[in-house]
């Protein structure tokens, strides 16, 4: 696990680097790389939003947004069975419990949200707009 966490470290530096000498497709693949693993890298997500925004590049923006969104839901609902699974009566107490302060949602999906899973719900909107007028204006 700790050489897992190593690795992937240096594989967001060395990404970082090509990042910052501008070599933004390479940088991308190496994003894109770390986006496949197990967890989830919110960083390589976040970093390949920007370097896609920076390239004005915005049906991809949204395309990586979307793909951050469902692997941050995922993660989620991930952790909440691997609770489940481990003492399911206490689970089953802290979810009713949780349910009653209002703090999940009828789906059983926590009322909070992360805020980095929140950011990327405003930029999904924000880009929708954007690619919404774009589409607009090449109409008239």
């Amino acid at each position: 696990m700790a050489k897992e966490k190593i690795a992937i470290k240096t594989r967001l530096e060395e990404a970082r680097k090509l990042e910052r000498a501008g070599n933004y497709a390479d940088a991308l693949k190496a994003y894109r790389a770390l986006t496949r693993g197990r967890h989830l890298n919110a960083e390589a997500f976040s970093r390949m939003m920007v370097i896609l925004r920076k390239q004005k590049k915005y049906a991809a923006e949204l395309e990586v947004i979307q793909q951050a969104i469902a692997a941050a839901e995922s993660a989620i609902a991930s952790d909440q069975q691997v609770i489940d699974t481990h003492d399911r009566e206490s689970a089953a107490l802290s979810r009713k419990l949780a349910k009653s302060l209002g703090l999940l949602t009828d789906e059983g999906l926590p009322v909070y949200e992360e805020p980095q899973l929140a950011a990327w719900r405003k930029r999904e909107a924000t880009v929708e707009k954007r690619l919404a007028s774009a589409q607009g204006t090449r109409k008239r």
